[in-house]
């Protein structure tokens, strides 16, 4: 005989591992104990040696699906003497690093088995759940993880309930948010003015008015998504205008894999991702069989649409409901908020905010302690993409799968890497907010914040903020911000710098974005860096720029196509090369409006004239919107034949801007990246036998669009369709830009390039990129479960001021 201490760390509270280690104790003979406390799960075996051994590989290679283990530790024990095995109670006090929270999970079979069976007695019931699906993060108000520190608290359980709840072979044992009809939240139905509308069945109600074509709001899992029929275009449209949406694509819900490939052409691959636990959002190109009314109700202008299969025990009930033979169509499924405001979880500040989008309100009465929105992703094609777990254990774990915004289901789980970390916090930038706190070899990202650019969201950063310091017990002692002085992030984290007296860390945008991808593959070996995307602060005068950078008008301090070589394992880096800025003639007007980009690119590029020749009033592709406003002759009175003293930008995000003006695809922008996604959609997947458009690269490695802007004047002339013009572009950039990390690596002797930055969310160019790079023998690395976007900035920022910490640890440096 033999006694162990096991102590199990992870995400395993409330994931049903003590109920596991109950069974499989007592299928093996031994006795002992387990329990919760404030590092995760600590269990006793006595036995024999054969036993512990085969309970021990069983908790190591099978344990419950929904939990995700990062340290099994042993120790030897005096045996007790114990009879029989029992799970005690969780210990109460500060919880440590070693606990993790677990993701909020979408419904298991079990679960949805019940709800659709008129023999169980939670038919129909809307919060059904157990210790492998379910709420989890949103509920939790304290740790370690227990009834009375959720807002489930609130709710006494029945008898049934508090059996299932005691019974160690059941699987509801000990989850948290168990409840039935007797005894559980309750949902409720208003109309748009928040007065209760009586019915029997609210869930019956609430499909009645979406087959009738109206909008409503339906609290689920983290907040409030806005739904209406995803196959009347009608209904879509009058949401859109309700919520001055008019063009940003919106996310669709499904009620399983059949029902979504009617929209969407979906691979074996990218089902399993859809299926998996976290159920994200994921990005999918159009079924051809879908009509060109749906499309452009849905997503207009994009090459595909962004599903989700229903997750929530509400969402299949819907679905499930049949109406006179009637049933759901797909159903859009967009956040409740107005504009990039923080999604919404309260019933006030819903009927405040966008009482006048819905007709009603499908509510309940369990309350969202912490609001989070839906995780967005693609999948990269691969040959060998392992198939997802609930949890995946590094950020390669589900093979090529990239976010594009990480929340739920995948915060606030940490990321465990090789490097240590001083307790420090980052706080990103503006757009695609989120943070990030690191201690050790953890770092927890936040949940998609919104736009940090106003009170509801800098409001929502502090709420999560002041969480995460609390439940992972960290005090930061660095904190990192963006290198632009007038983020209201870079702000903050000034302030609270200098309230705390710690050190304050600047890292520049685009060295953030290409740290983020060493902080995931786990490199510090230096790199070769292409940060391409619309909008990133760089110094003016830039004392990083090398003196043969060219003439004045070569500066810029909005970079956006930068070739970086970074070094130091990350902390410092050199500006190889850039995109030769563009004009922005009026400033934000030439981001919003893509023919006054294109027109001062041309008068930039080609004198006055070529300009007035294709945008003047007579001019070949004069639109509307620029008739009536003489935009163009505004942007020519400015020019004064080559564009001196204007704005200029190097990024890559307003040269898609200026192609996309010159062939008059998109007039005005009405969201972000709205000019490239639109491009892209144009373009063919079956490139073979098309030539890309030419650019030039200087000695200094300077990257010229003249050459492609001639070309595409010339194909334009000659009456060349506009989807021949995007793949001549898109496979164009992609190989100069492979030109250009091939003279990089001449220049530096590295073959690894990191790449980052929104214009990576454009799967073309990141297929033909790849493809290219490899075979140049070069190694393009993307970021996978931490956002190519802003939103995965605060990796970056904490890499960078890492290695800083290291260069120099005791003269805080700024980068």
């Amino acid at each position: 005989m033999s006694a162990v201490n096991i102590r199990v760390a992870g995400a395993v509270q409330g994931v049903g591992l003590r109920p596991f280690c109950y069974r499989e104790a007592t299928r093996r003979g031994l006795a002992g104990f387990v329990l919760n406390d404030l590092g995760g799960v600590k269990i006793h075996l006595e036995g024999t040696s054969e036993a512990i051994k085969g309970f021990i590989n069983e908790l190591r290679y099978n344990p419950p699906p929904a939990s995700r283990i990062t340290g099994i530790n042993l120790e030897e024990a005096e045996e007790q003497g114990l009879r029989g095995f029992r799970i005690l109670q969780s210990e109460a006090g500060q919880a440590s690093q070693e606990l993790q929270v677990s993701a909020d999970l979408a419904t298991c079979k079990n679960c949805k088995r019940e709800i659709l069976d008129s023999e169980d007695r939670r038919y129909r019931y809307a919060f059904t759940n157990c210790t492998d699906c379910g709420p989890r993060y949103t509920i939790i108000a304290s740790l370690p993880y227990d009834r009375p520190k959720t807002t489930m608290a609130e709710f006494k359980m029945c008898e049934d309930c508090q059996r299932e709840y005691d019974d160690p072979s059941d699987r509801r044992f000990h989850a948290q948010p168990d409840a039935c009809p007797v005894c559980g939240p309750e949902l409720v139905l208003f109309d748009a003015s928040g007065r209760v509308l009586r019915c029997k069945d609210p869930i019956k109600e609430t499909v009645r008015l979406l087959l009738k074509g109206k909008t409503v709001a339906v609290k689920g899992l983290g907040g409030y998504h806005l739904m209406c029929d995803a196959m009347d275009p009608e209904s879509v449209e009058r949401l859109r205008m309700r919520k001055r949406r008019p063009h940003k694509p919106l996310a669709v819900m499904c009620a399983n894999i059949e029902q979504a490939r009617s929209l969407a052409v979906i691979s074996r691959e990218e089902e399993l991702v859809l299926r998996a636990p976290a159920a994200p959002i994921l990005l999918l190109l159009w079924n051809p069989d879908v009509g060109e009314d749906i499309r452009a109700a849905l997503a207009p202008l994009n090459p595909g649409i962004g599903i989700m299969l229903a997750y929530t025990p509400i969402h299949h009930l819907m679905f499930a409901t049949d109406l006179e033979g009637k049933r759901l169509n797909p159903l859009v499924a967009t956040s409740a908020n107005r504009g990039d405001e923080p999604i919404i979880a309260d019933e006030r500040e819903l009927f405040d905010k966008v009482g006048d989008v819905v007709d009603a309100v499908l509510a309940h009465n369990r309350r969202i302690t912490n609001r989070i929105d839906d995780s967005v992703a693609f999948l990269h094609p691969t040959r060998n993409t392992p198939t997802p777990s609930s949890q995946p254990p590094k950020g390669s774990a589900w093979g090529e799968i990239h976010l594009i915004r990480r929340a739920r289901g995948f915060a606030p789980a940490p990321l465990e890497t090789p490097f240590r970390f001083q307790p420090s916090l980052a706080v990103g930038a503006e757009m695609k907010g989120s943070f990030a706190v690191a201690a050790g070899n953890r770092v927890w990202f936040s949940p998609h914040i919104g736009e940090l650019s106003g009170r509801a969201s800098m409001e929502f950063f502090e709420q999560t903020l002041t969480t995460y310091l609390r439940w992972f017990h960290v005090e930061p002692e660095v904190v990192v911000c963006d290198a632009h002085p007038d983020y209201l992030s870079t702000r903050w984290a000034e302030r609270y710098a200098e309230d705390k007296g710690i050190r304050l860390y600047r890292v520049q945008h685009h060295h953030a974005h290409v740290a983020s991808v060493m902080f995931e593959h786990e490199i510090v070996d230096d790199v070769i860096g292409l940060a391409l995307d619309g909008t990133g602060y760089g110094p003016y005068p830039a004392d990083l720029l090398r003196e043969s950078a060219g003439t004045p008008d070569d500066y810029s301090s909005i970079w956006g196509c930068e070739l970086l070589y970074v070094h130091d394992r990350g902390g410092r880096f050199k500006r190889l090369g850039h995109l030769k800025p563009l004009p922005l003639v009026g400033g934000e007007l030439a981001i919003r409006r893509p023919r006054r980009m294109a027109a001062g690119v041309l008068a930039d590029l080609f004198g006055k004239d070529k300009a007035i020749e294709m945008f003047g009033k007579e001019g070949e592709i004069a639109g509307k919107l620029l008739e009536r406003e003489n935009d163009v002759l505004r942007v020519l009175r400015v020019l004064r034949g080559v564009v001196r003293g204007v704005l200029r930008a190097s990024s890559a995000g307003r040269l898609f801007d200026a192609v996309v003006g010159l062939i008059g695809l998109v007039d005005e922008i009405t969201f972000e990246a709205q000019a490239p996604v639109a491009l892209e959609s144009l373009c063919p997947a079956d490139l073979s036998g098309t030539t890309g458009y030419p650019f030039a690269i200087s000695d200094d490695l300077i990257l010229d669009p003249a050459p492609c802007f001639a070309a595409i004047l010339e194909d334009m002339e000659k009456g060349l369709a506009p989807f021949e013009i995007s793949a001549r572009f898109h496979l164009g950039f992609a190989r100069v830009l492979v030109d250009w990390l091939v003279r990089a690596r001449e220049m530096t002797g590295t073959s690894t390039v990191a790449l980052s930055g929104g214009v990576f969310a454009n799967r073309t160019l990141v297929r033909l990129l790849n493809n290219l790079a490899r075979k140049e023998r070069l190694l393009p690395l993307l970021p996978r479960l931490i956002p190519a976007t802003d939103g995965g900035l605060a990796a970056g920022q904490l890499m960078a001021s890492r290695a800083l910490i290291e260069l120099e640890p005791i003269k805080a440096q700024t980068t």
